[in-house]
């Protein structure tokens, strides 16, 4: 059963991939909505100042490049106190799979949004469990549900990482840890910067994020369009994977 009223009031949080985009806006969001304490992961320490500026204590900076063992540690070492970790750190590049860049593309995409996002969690997993109540969140992507060509390789990791939440739930059912699946469309940030299609705000993104963890949803799908994409996905998904096929570049 999905747990309910999962305040972040009073929790702590560690977000990877904090220093811009949808992971800063979700470290502020949590912040605002009464968290106690973000660790907040970058592989730029530097580019996390104006947090820390802003929220002193209450942020704590920390080295962390998902692809990186060492870092990993070193980030479940120092937060022992962690009970809501966000898995937001990705990367994304633009191509099909046959274009020249593709095989280059994919090993970045996989190193990154999946095989980061698992040995995370994983090392993070004790932790979790000795702080629950507890909440894993994953960002995903609506391309996680139907493949989009001009991002291909991108597409078929966000749609391992919404395999891999299912999986993830399955296994903490009962363990009293919330675990969602969240499914952006394009967003307004620097990665999504390439892709020509209307965006939504990083910070409407992190306040329907945060919104949906309070009510215990597992599946969030947070700005206008993956609202529309997710009515489509469960009611018909041949069609999302076919209008998605018009995505060609």
């Amino acid at each position: 059963m999905p747990i309910l009223n999962f305040s972040p009031e009073g929790k702590v949080a560690l977000v990877s991939g904090a220093n811009r985009g949808i992971g800063k806006a979700i470290a502020i969001e949590l912040l605002e909505k009464g968290a106690k304490k973000v660790y907040a992961g970058s592989r730029d320490i530097a580019a996390l100042e104006n947090l820390s500026s802003r929220y002193k204590d209450r942020i704590v900076p920390i080295r962390l490049d998902v692809t990186q063992d060492s870092e990993i540690a070193e980030a479940v070492d120092t937060a022992r106190d962690v009970n809501i970790l966000v898995n937001n750190a990705g990367v994304l590049q633009q191509g099909g799979f046959f274009s020249k860049e593709t095989l280059n593309a994919f090993k970045i995409h996989l190193d990154v949004n999946v095989w980061g996002l698992v040995k995370l969690t994983h090392a993070l997993i004790e932790t979790l469990k000795i702080n629950r109540p507890a909440a894993i969140i994953n960002i995903s992507s609506v391309s996680g549900l139907g493949n989009m060509p001009i991002i291909g390789s991108y597409s078929a990791t966000k749609a391992t990482v919404h395999s891999i939440t299912q999986g993830m739930r399955a296994e903490l059912a009962g363990e009293n840890i919330l675990v969602m699946g969240v499914y952006p469309g394009p967003i307004d940030t620097d990665m999504a910067k390439g892709v020509d299609i209307e965006k939504d705000t990083p910070e409407n993104v992190a306040k329907n994020l945060i919104e949906a963890m309070t009510h215990g949803e597992e599946d969030v799908f947070p700005d206008v369009m993956s609202v529309q994409v997710g009515k489509d996905y469960m009611a018909n998904p041949k069609g999302v994977e076919k209008a998605f096929a018009e995505y060609l570049g």
